[in-house]
């Protein structure tokens, strides 16, 4: 295997993007979409990233990217513009090898150039992965809104963390 390689996210790797997604969409609670989107879905969502605020990465091994991260606005309202929602999504075949870590680390460094202060994250409380590795680059605990979501079935509660930059 190739080395791991981070760098700015570009329109070409919307496809990619929108593969790396589906999967999340498909098989998992990481998000709570619960349709796929196609690589146009994926361009509309970049060309809204173009803030320093709002940096978007992808991690790529031998040409293929293979996990992608965003940094994304929490809300229209200004006061909120140094705040950000942070997102990180693997390729399910390139899990547990600390790709999620080093990507969401090399987004926070992003975010800090960029001007961001607090950086929220929310996970469903089941994926207890992704909250373990948050817990790990320093986020904390906000809270839980119990039962929000409705995915295969099940109502699932949510746990909101925040980091502060």
């Amino acid at each position: 295997m190739g080395e791991v390689r981070i760098r700015r996210a570009k329109r070409e790797d919307a496809a990619a993007m929108a593969a790396i997604y589906n999967q999340a969409v498909a098989g998992s609670t990481a998000t709570f979409d619960t349709l796929a989107e196609g690589p146009e879905d994926r361009e509309v969502w970049l060309n809204d990233h173009t803030a320093p605020q709002h940096p978007v990465l992808v991690a790529e091994r031998d040409g293929r990217v293979i996990g992608w991260a965003s940094l994304s606005r929490y809300s229209t309202r200004c006061a909120y513009d140094a705040t950000v929602e942070a997102s990180t999504y693997i390729d399910e075949n390139e899990t547990g090898r600390g790709l999620g870590t080093m990507l969401t680390e090399a987004l926070l460094e992003a975010g800090r150039a960029g001007g961001v202060h607090a950086v929220i994250t929310r996970i469903c409380t089941e994926n207890v992965v992704s909250l373990a590795m948050v817990r790990k680059l320093g986020f904390f605990e906000v809270g839980i809104m119990r039962e929000v979501g409705m995915k295969f079935g099940r109502t699932l509660d949510v746990m909101w963390m925040e980091k502060l930059l």
